[in-house]
């Protein structure tokens, strides 16, 4: 039987630390690879906000320590073993991660403490922060013992730098000779792909050198996916994503697509699968749900209980939330055992410009002026002026919005698992993750049709619209809603049809059967 030695290299993992979907990819690929019986080891720094109580046999400082130079200063390395699901962590410790409260932005603490480190934005040294961790994690190679990988996979630009270092700085090594590079691009958007602004300061963070450099300039800036793809296959989230980092025309960008078009880049779009077995409704253990029901099999009732409750209690202006929620104004108890009426919309996300909140935002001031039916619920947490207008927004229609600013995971799932719809009004999206989790709590999604989104099934499993405005949000929202009221069992065939769906063909099984373990296969044979 095939045994392949990989490392997964990430900035997060599921229970340990956590900003987005980076960390469902990371866990389950890196779980499902170690239950077929591969040697993983997962590579991520060890965070002030690192929560480790759940691993297994810990223990600190376990090879010697090590230094990388970034910005002609040496940095002293330490490394952490653990084991969780039988995939090997290897923490990184560095000062500079162990102070972090997040793992990419500045949190209100941080924000209490030092008022220009703005919650919700990201660390004022994160080029900083990538440099030294994607330096450590090849240094550690060689004084670590280990047998070297066959596979280095690196998840995201936080990461993206390790196969141009590789190919420079490890040209001569023995341990490296054989290991093949993947990167994924999780998001190539404004703000997520950890650019360099020149190549003086590209220069001054990696040591590369010029030529290297140039090939990755685009704009002006020093792009580490063009970095990437000198030494490693390019990989997305989706095959539609995939055809948008491609399309030269594609602004939400800022360039790069126009880059991977030119250079005749290619990029394999590999759609995210997830583990229906962390969020299955039958089961209130893992779903973290207050009742179990079962969509897959129209058995609704425990939702319509969870919904009763959240009623009750979570909306109440009296009812304790968890410390890390803020709640702005409340709903008014409907007859939530009638499955009918009133409707609830919810949304579940990152506050960032990419989400579309504000599209979401002029639909839910539209719908609720016009409609005494229709509920709104919103929770989450990032750009301050997003929850700002998310705040105002339920404070102006009282009784019937709530916003929950801030993260909780059961508050999280409970929200998605109440409402009827989840609209998703990304204006770029390359996977989604959220349509996935609404449609296994049997909540059926409305989205923008972009990038990973048009893995929903229009009218069959959700529904998609386009282009991405207010108005059009708006009348999609108001033709579902009226589904759910007038044509109450082809709304229930929806949500059957969805959830089943899901279950049998996104299974992170099949994702990595079909799809990554070949392409690792692909790779070590053009090796030999």
């Amino acid at each position: 039987m095939e045994h392949f030695r990989i490392w997964q290299v990430s900035r997060e993992y599921a229970g340990i630390a956590e900003a987005g979907g980076v960390k469902n990819v990371t866990t389950s690929l890196c779980e499902e690879l170690a239950k077929e019986g591969h040697d993983v080891s997962l590579f991520m720094p060890l965070y002030g906000c690192s929560c480790t109580n759940s691993l297994e046999n810990y223990k600190k400082d376990f090879v010697g320590e090590t230094s990388v130079c970034v910005c002609g200063k040496n940095h002293k390395i330490g490394f952490d073993v653990a084991y969780t699901h039988g995939v090997r962590i290897i923490f990184v410790k560095h000062p500079a991660f162990a102070e972090k409260n997040g793992v990419y932005t500045y949190t209100v603490e941080d924000e209490k403490k030092d008022p220009e480190h703005i919650h919700g934005t990201g660390f004022s040294d994160a080029l900083l922060l990538n440099s030294i961790f994607q330096k450590a994690v090849l240094a550690f190679g060689e004084i670590s013992g280990f047998e070297s990988p066959d596979i280095l996979h690196c998840q995201d630009a936080t990461t993206a730098l390790i196969p141009a270092f590789l190919l420079e700085f490890y040209k001569d090594s023995a341990f490296y000779s054989k290991t093949k590079c993947v990167v994924t691009i999780h998001n190539a958007g404004e703000g997520y792909r950890h650019s360099f602004s020149s190549l003086k300061e590209a220069q001054s963070y990696t040591k590369l050198p010029k030529p290297m450099l140039e090939k990755a300039l685009c704009k002006k800036v020093v792009e580490p996916f063009l970095l990437a793809s000198q030494n490693a296959v390019l990989t997305t989230v989706s095959p539609s994503y995939a055809k948008e980092l491609l399309n030269p025309h594609n602004k939400a960008t800022e360039g790069i697509s126009c880059a991977f078009a030119e250079k005749k880049i290619e990029i394999i779009g590999i759609t995210n699968g997830i583990d229906y077995e962390r969020y299955d409704p039958e089961n209130p253990d893992v779903s973290l749900l207050p009742f179990p029901f079962s969509p897959e099999n129209g058995k609704l009732f425990g939702k319509y209980l969870c919904r009763q409750k959240f009623l009750n209690e979570f909306v109440s202006e009296d009812y304790p939330l968890p410390q890390s929620i803020i709640r702005y104004g409340h709903i008014d108890l409907g007859l939530a055992s009638d499955v009918s009426e009133p409707v609830y919309v919810g949304f579940h996300g990152r506050l960032v410009s990419q989400k579309g909140i504000d599209i979401l935002a002029g639909a839910a001031d539209e719908i609720m002026e016009n409609d005494s039916a229709v509920r709104f619920i919103f929770i989450g947490q990032g750009e301050a002026k997003i929850e700002k207008e998310l705040a105002a927004l339920s404070e102006k229609h009282l009784g019937k919005c709530v916003y929950f600013k801030g993260y909780d995971r059961a508050l999280s799932r409970l929200c998605t698992a109440v409402s009827d719809f989840v609209a998703l009004p990304s204006n770029f999206e390359p996977c989604g993750l959220e349509d996935f989790i609404a449609q296994i709590y049997g909540s059926v999604p409305v989205a923008h049709a972009t990038g990973g989104l048009n893995k929903i099934i229009d009218g069959q499993t959700g529904f998609l619209y386009s282009p991405n405005t207010a108005e059009k949000l708006t009348k999609k929202l108001r033709e579902v809603i009226k589904i759910k009221q007038e044509h109450s069992e082809a709304f229930r065939n929806i949500i059957r049809t969805a959830a089943t769906y899901i279950h049998r063909m996104y299974s992170w099984s099949a994702v990595c059967h079909d799809s990554y373990l070949p392409l690792y296969r692909k790779l070590l044979h053009h090796r030999q």
